[in-house]
């Protein structure tokens, strides 16, 4: 089957979770000997191979690269936004290589910077093809629902929501990473006409764990990981003053980067059981956190779509500490597998996992069953049976 993936980022550029799970469906595609190439974004139009799949780069048509979006400031993001949901430029040109590769299935993701009017494209070039939503990308133009917006921003995001559920109807098949997911979009009244499923983001078991398969380096060391974007609606800043002062043999290894990263080395130089990583390929995982983690820690202030770190640290017999918002407490088997903290009381949660580690050792293969349904492969027999329904 030829299989064409659009989606917005792709290595060697990275931002988040999302990146990741495109990265594992690609090459897991390709490694099942089926016939897959990606459309994405880049900083000039040229064609290249990675790892032995093809790879459309195309230029942002717009007033930046949204590969920069991060960097820009609000007031010019607007407009950005606008271009990019009616942007007949970019839809042309992958219209015109999806003519020329004639695909049998086409995978969208996310379209930021490719343009919204591709769903609409292809619906009438009749190709057959699915929607995966990674975030509330189609709500708000920054993927993430707040408690708190000023009415003026609000309203934009309600005229924003208004043409994206127009622009995207009602592909034949969309995919929600989590049932949390899938109630906000259908609450919104996006996507009446489509087949609707749940489909939770799928991890790559690069090693073979199991419960005892775990050399830690520093062995009395209680090792807490924070993995992810290091910004403030991730709850770094939350994690460190919750941590500030706890007693006891214990590190945290924060891993990620983002905006927010020199203000949070900056609020930790006073302890120095906090180390910053910065961001790690996922070789330097395998080789240097993942195998000393005892427990992971997710305190997002803002509702998860997912939390593929979460899937992760299952797959590594880690449990895991997660805030009780979105869909995290989906991930989490209380008590089993981890633990869902709902009052924000992180402090107590994790001094009691330091006091109880061997409680935490007993759960590692009950992480590790968790895990098995976040199988990649599992994932692709969906997506190809989905593909060949109708031949």
């Amino acid at each position: 089957m030829k299989i064409a993936f659009l989606h917005s980022i792709y290595k060697p550029y990275a931002r988040g979770g999302a990146e990741v799970v495109a990265q594992n469906i690609v090459e897991g595609l390709k490694k099942r000997g089926e016939d897959v190439f990606v459309i994405s974004l880049g900083r000039q139009n040229k064609i290249e191979e990675i790892d032995g799949v093809k790879v459309y780069r195309l230029k942002s048509f717009n007033l930046f690269n949204f590969l920069d979006i991060n960097r820009q400031p609000v007031w010019l993001r607007l407009p950005w936004h606008l271009i990019d949901m009616f942007n007949f430029i970019q839809t042309k040109k992958i219209k015109n290589i999806l003519l020329e590769e004639k695909p049998d299935l086409v995978f969208m993701q996310g379209l930021k910077g490719l343009s919204y009017w591709l769903p609409r494209t292809l619906k009438k070039m009749k190709i057959k093809h699915l929607y995966r939503v990674f975030d509330m990308q189609l709500i708000h133009p920054t993927g993430l629902l707040f408690d708190n917006e000023n009415r003026f921003t609000a309203a934009l995001a309600r005229v924003y929501k208004m043409f994206c559920r127009w622009l995207f109807d009602s592909p034949e098949l969309v995919v929600f990473p989590s049932h949390y997911v899938k109630s906000v979009y259908e609450s919104n009244n996006f996507f009446k006409k489509s087949r609707k499923e749940v489909w939770p983001n799928p991890v790559v078991f690069s090693q073979s764990f199991t419960a005892g398969d775990r050399s830690k380096q520093s062995p009395d060391t209680f090792n807490i990981l924070f993995l992810g974007q290091v910004e403030e609606y991730k709850g770094i800043f939350k994690l460190i003053e919750a941590i500030g002062g706890l007693e006891g043999d214990w590190a945290l290894n924060v891993v990620g980067d983002g905006q927010a990263l020199p203000e949070a080395k900056n609020r930790a130089l006073e302890c120095h059981k906090i180390k910053f990583w910065g961001r790690l390929s996922q070789v330097e995982l395998e080789e240097n956190i993942w195998p000393i983690t005892d427990l992971l820690v997710n305190p997002s202030q803002v509702p998860e779509t997912f939390g593929l770190v979460v899937a992760e640290a299952n797959a590594h017999c880690v449990p895991t500490l997660v805030a009780g918002r979105g869909a995290l407490p989906e991930l989490v088997q209380e008590g089993e597998t981890g633990w869902v903290e709902v009052n924000g009381n992180w402090r107590g949660k994790i001094k009691w996992c330091l006091d109880n580690r061997s409680a935490l050792s007993v759960m590692r293969q009950s992480c590790l069953r968790q895990a098995q349904k976040y199988d990649l492969e599992n994932y692709l027999n969906k997506l190809l049976e989905f593909g060949k329904m109708g031949e």
